[in-house]
């Protein structure tokens, strides 16, 4: 009996511990099973979301223009961490930075502060070999553009977020980005990764075609830095667009800047390239015909008391042709009398000028012109040769472009193929032939001379506006914008060429002299890179005989730029 008594004594005190860890382990697998089964989630296994590579942007010829590719960043979990300094010393020769440098980004992020990002491949897997306690080895996507700075006004960037910020990386964001991958991570206690799964296998979004063509592209920016260099311009822009489709085949900045793109974004006064609007108006209203002529008073008219309209070249009886031709102000001012506001306004707008032409890109400038109801006969008068309207370059090139596809108004794109959509007539095409030849004649005889391309038919207009005075809001005495647009072949336009140079020092400020020379490069370049079939022998050129709108100064009233209203202030 002793015995058992023993016995059952020391079997109730060898089980009397497994009650209370029973009790325990009940506690553990039952009442606290779900919570202590996400800590350790949490600890050692866990869904990463990494991002995944955007689309890459495409030229019309399938050139990558920008593209992603992976890199990788480490970072530290502070929990895993048990002596800093020691840790810090050990990444400081696996990452190249000093262990104070370390230090700092350790102690002044959260639980997981970021080391340093941006790694390459041989980077990454030199950490993850080291096997450092804590520290976590994640892949990034990173955007490259492998033409360098080529387009950046057009592309864009994209921020540290992945997001774009500016140009058609912007515009197209919710179509470049790619949904994240969620990444399976099981970790050991020391905070390593022993098992990745892809848990998501996101589809990878299209590549977006533009409808630039990477070397024309190449040759605009090239032309337009060699003319910054030569003319010390404050700003300047050179835009190539197919006029028969509307497809932008190149835009070119200076300076250039991924922020902005001035051929879409920026607002200025076009000089007398706009009397295409008052001339092709004219002629298609039938108010005026191709034979009629104007007397251009020698140089000077006085359209009003105290307001005089100045010629350079003082020059009596000219037809609209001849107007175009020397760039003569008094015979468009007298051309848009006969006219009337009404529908000078109407085809205003019917040009594309006034609105937005709906470009796929962000951040478009619609343009100004003073209201229909404060428009005086001065007012009308300077608007018939550019001055008092906001018009934004390819506004202005798509208006040629429709002269150089028959009167018919396309629209501008960049993005996509090459595929036409029209948006309407602007004149018929009988008034349209007449135009083309009119311009012709501008480059054949007229002011366009520099823009001759010899045995090819170029047809185009010089234009030169003063500047505003961003001081004293009066137009500038010595800064000028300079430009010309046009197309070319004109019996078959291939391209249509707008050349803009804003504020070019020296005496070759002028259309005719900083602006037309660089259309006419660019031009025999594209000739030279498509092979196009001339359209005559080359004839030796034909001298300029002599400037008009080059140096013809705005209307006395409107030299004060609180004359004008305010909507029409240079854009900055």
């Amino acid at each position: 009996m002793e015995t058992r008594r023993r016995l059952s004594l020391a079997a109730f005190l060898a089980l009397l511990p497994v009650l209370p860890l029973s009790l325990r382990l009940a506690q553990l697998q039952v009442v606290e099973h779900r919570g202590l089964s996400r800590r350790a989630d949490d600890e050692l296994d866990r869904m990463a979301v990494v991002a995944a590579p955007r689309a890459p942007i495409l030229d019309r010829n399938g050139e990558v223009l920008a593209e992603s590719l992976p890199t990788w960043a480490c970072f530290l979990d502070k929990r895993m961490i048990k002596d800093p300094q020691e840790t810090a010393e050990k990444l400081s020769g696996l990452l190249g930075m000093p262990a104070r440098e370390i230090l700092s980004r350790y102690r002044g992020g959260g639980r997981f502060p970021w080391i340093k990002s941006g790694l390459d491949y041989a980077q990454a897997a030199a950490l993850k070999k080291a096997r450092v306690d804590g520290l976590g080895v994640v892949s990034r996507e990173s955007r490259f553009y492998p033409n360098g700075a080529l387009a950046d006004n057009v592309l864009g960037m994209v921020g540290s977020d992945g997001h774009g910020l500016s140009g058609v990386e912007y515009s197209e964001d919710a179509r470049l980005e790619a949904a994240p991958i969620k990444i399976q991570l099981i970790r050991d206690g020391a905070g390593h990764a022993i098992y990745e799964d892809t848990a998501q296998d996101a589809p990878r979004p299209e590549p977006l075609a533009l409808t630039i063509d990477r070397n024309i592209q190449f040759y605009a920016e090239q032309i337009l830095a060699e003319a910054a260099k030569k003319l010390s311009i404050k700003n300047g822009v050179i835009a190539v667009e197919n006029p028969r489709t509307g497809a932008i085949l190149a835009m070119a900045d200076y300076p250039p800047t991924p922020l902005r793109n001035d051929a879409v974004q920026e607002m200025y006064e076009p000089g007398s390239v706009f009397k295409l609007v008052t001339a092709g108006a004219a002629l298609n209203e039938g108010v005026i015909t191709p034979q009629e002529t104007f007397f251009c008073n020698n140089g000077a008219y006085q359209i009003a008391p105290g307001v005089t309209i100045h010629d350079v070249e003082p020059r009596q009886d000219l037809t609209i042709a001849g107007v175009l031709r020397y760039s003569s102000n008094i015979g468009i001012s007298k051309v848009v009398a006969k006219l009337g506001p009404a529908e000078f306004y109407s085809y205003v707008r019917a040009f594309g000028f006034t609105n937005k032409t709906g470009i796929d890109f962000p951040g478009e400038t619609s343009g100004e012109l003073r209201p229909l109801s404060k428009m005086t006969p001065v007012n009308l008068a300077a608007a018939s040769y550019g001055y008092g309207v906001g018009v934004s370059p390819l506004q202005v090139l798509a208006a040629y472009s429709a002269v150089a596809d028959g009167g018919v108004l396309m629209q501008p794109h960049i993005i996509g193929s090459d595929e036409p959509e029209k948006i309407r007539r602007v004149v018929s095409a009988q008034t349209d032939a007449l135009l083309v030849q009119m311009f012709e004649g501008v480059v054949e005889k007229g002011t366009g001379v520099p823009a001759q391309i010899p045995g090819y038919l170029v047809a185009g207009k010089t234009g030169t506006a003063r500047m505003i005075d961003p001081t004293t809001h009066k137009y500038s005495l010595k800064a000028y914008n300079a430009s010309f647009v046009g197309f070319l072949p004109a019996s078959r336009p291939r391209w249509a060429i707008l050349v803009l140079m804003g504020d070019p020092k020296g005496p070759r400020h002028f259309g005719d002299e900083a602006a037309a020379p660089y259309f006419g490069e660019l031009a025999r370049r594209l000739i030279a890179m498509s092979g196009a079939a001339p359209d005559a022998p080359a004839d030796p050129p034909a001298s300029a005989p002599g400037r008009s709108d080059s140096r013809a100064k705005p209307l006395p009233g409107l030299q004060n730029r609180a004359a004008l209203p305010a909507a029409l202030r240079m854009a900055p």
